[in-house]
């Protein structure tokens, strides 16, 4: 790793560190530098602002997730719905360790001023898994396990609606009253599961995406986390 690539790497890692822990919105890019020792013209020399850095986290998060969802389908020696359950169990990032990256991200790009973030976030997460999940559209549809008349457009139109899923548990997320209502957000996963495999006309109960358990401790997880923030904030 080249001498600049690397001080870029060490800016990230310190940045989505001190997000972590305090909050994007309590982070200065004073405190970053401070942690690193770097001068301003060194920190600006690889990032514009705070929001460059907070771009560059999530493009890397979206490509570890494609990598790993990619590595997930060649590792599944099952049928094209397994295959198709293994890459939105990696896809979605709804993992454990992800949960501090999740409520980072729901923290800060579904602020109502950053609608653009969002949606070019989702426009990078969705060009990356398209080829991937046409690919399985395809290969299902192919073997007569899908029965959708449309293959071609398939794909696009279950990552849409991964997009709105995640939109839903977002808002739910970011509601903070009371306790996290885990039975609206299973609702919400079996609604997409559902609409999922009729869109592929896969045979019933095959589609399955996320694993419920795991999906309400991250959820939790998250939710907890966000609460702490709010609360060291007041």
């Amino acid at each position: 790793m080249l001498k600049g690539e690397k001080r870029r790497e060490e800016i990230l890692r310190t940045a989505e560190s001190l997000f972590y822990a305090q909050g994007y919105e309590r982070t200065t890019v004073q405190q970053i530098i401070d942690r690193l020792h770097l001068s301003k013209g060194g920190f600006y020399h690889h990032f514009a602002s705070k929001e460059a850095l907070l771009q560059a986290i999530c493009d890397r998060k979206a490509q570890e997730s494609y990598e790993a969802a990619r590595q997930a389908v060649r590792d599944c020696p099952g049928s094209w719905p397994e295959k198709f359950n293994a890459l939105f169990d990696q896809y979605g990032m709804w993992q454990p360790g992800n949960a501090d990256f999740l409520g980072l991200l729901i923290r800060v790009a579904y602020r109502e001023d950053n609608l653009v973030m969002r949606d070019k976030l989702k426009r990078r997460s969705m060009a990356l898994m398209r080829p991937l999940v046409d690919e399985i559209v395809r290969g299902g549809a192919s073997a007569g396990v899908f029965l959708t008349p449309y293959p071609e457009g398939t794909g696009e139109l279950l990552l849409q609606l991964g997009a709105s899923f995640s939109d839903a548990i977002a808002h739910l997320l970011l509601s903070g009253d009371g306790p996290l209502d885990t039975a609206q957000i299973l609702s919400d996963l079996e609604l997409y599961r559902y609409a999922a495999e009729q869109i592929l006309g896969a045979p019933y109960g095959s589609i399955v995406l996320y694993q419920m358990r795991k999906m309400v401790e991250v959820c939790t997880a998250i939710y907890e986390k966000q609460a702490r923030l709010r609360s060291g904030a007041e």
